[in-house]
């Protein structure tokens, strides 16, 4: 007579392979092995928008190659048009209402950074009084910002915050710098995310850059306009959260920094050379960030544009 076995071997195989495939379907449908992003998105700064030099036909290029690419949405850099700083009321108006009519034209949605040539009749020579409804940067605000100069969103568990990093001086000048209200408001923000979500941030003028040493040394300093004076501070608020990206505007060029693990981009400019070609080498295009988890990787994208001569 043949002994029992403990249990039935044909059974016991069944449930294995049962289990290696159910195994294996998990895997297949969790992994994004295709290597494609969890979501892509658009950084396009200093676009200087303005009738002359075709720039509103470059910047509808611009636009078409982004719609090519369906990036889930779009965040401009500031300096969106050229300019309100030392113009009329008419002027600006003019530009604000050309770039407005443009960007009809993205097939996505599109957040904007404040520049410093949105800030409207800052220099004297505007002859715009600071009584002036529109002065400064309420025009931004009521035609680009919904009332606001910054604010934050968050995406595919990601959280986004746009910075104001223009700043006034009592002779009528800007400088680089976020206000002690907006820091205050950005540590109030901090609060409300999770210290392991993924941040980005975008603001117009650097928070930090190698341009002025790469041109005239390594000792060379920055002027007032060019970097945040105060960018130490702004980068403390983030102390012990997950910052991963700062895109960064203003100086037309295209670098990189990383520190801490921190991706410092000063993202180039769709205008190029303000229309005029390109910038020390670096042409007329625009960051577009591919995001998988929390990682990411980004590449500079032209869109074929050549300036009239």
């Amino acid at each position: 007579m043949k002994a029992k076995l403990p249990f039935n071997i044909f059974k016991f195989s069944r449930f294995i392979l049962g289990l290696i495939l159910i195994t294996t379907l998990i895997w297949l449908t969790c992994d994004n092995s295709t290597g494609q992003p969890d979501f892509r998105f658009v950084f396009m700064t200093d676009i200087h928008v303005q009738p002359e030099r075709d720039a509103a036909a470059g910047f509808r290029a611009a636009i078409a190659r982004v719609n090519q690419i369906k990036p889930d949405f779009v965040i401009t850099g500031g300096d969106l048009i050229m300019d309100a700083l030392g113009q009329s009321y008419q002027r600006a108006d003019s530009l604000y209402t050309l770039f407005i009519e443009i960007c009809k034209e993205f097939q996505m949605p599109v957040y904007h950074v404040l520049g410093n040539h949105e800030v409207f009749g800052l220099y004297e020579k505007s002859g715009i009084q600071p009584d002036h409804p529109q002065y400064g940067k309420v025009m931004f605000k009521q035609r680009l910002g919904e009332g606001k100069t910054y604010f934050s969103f968050n995406h595919e568990g990601w959280h986004f915050i746009l910075l104001d990093a223009v700043e006034f001086t009592p002779e009528r000048r800007y400088i680089g710098g976020v206000d002690s209200t907006q820091l205050e408001w950005l540590k109030n923000d901090l609060t409300t995310v999770d210290k392991t979500t993924p941040i980005a941030v975008a603001l117009h003028i650097p928070l930090v850059s190698v341009y002025e040493q790469m041109k005239n040394g390594a000792t060379a300093a920055f002027s007032p306009g060019s970097v945040v004076k105060n960018s130490t501070d702004v980068l403390a608020a983030f102390e012990d959260y997950a910052l991963k990206l700062v895109l960064q505007g203003h100086l037309h060029i295209l670098e990189e920094i990383i520190y801490h693990d921190v991706h410092y981009i000063t993202g180039g400019a769709v205008s190029g050379a303000w229309w005029q070609g390109a910038r020390h080498g670096f042409p007329e295009g625009f960051v577009v960030v591919d995001v998988k988890g929390d990682d990411f990787s980004w590449n500079y994208e032209t869109f074929g544009w050549q300036a009239q001569p």
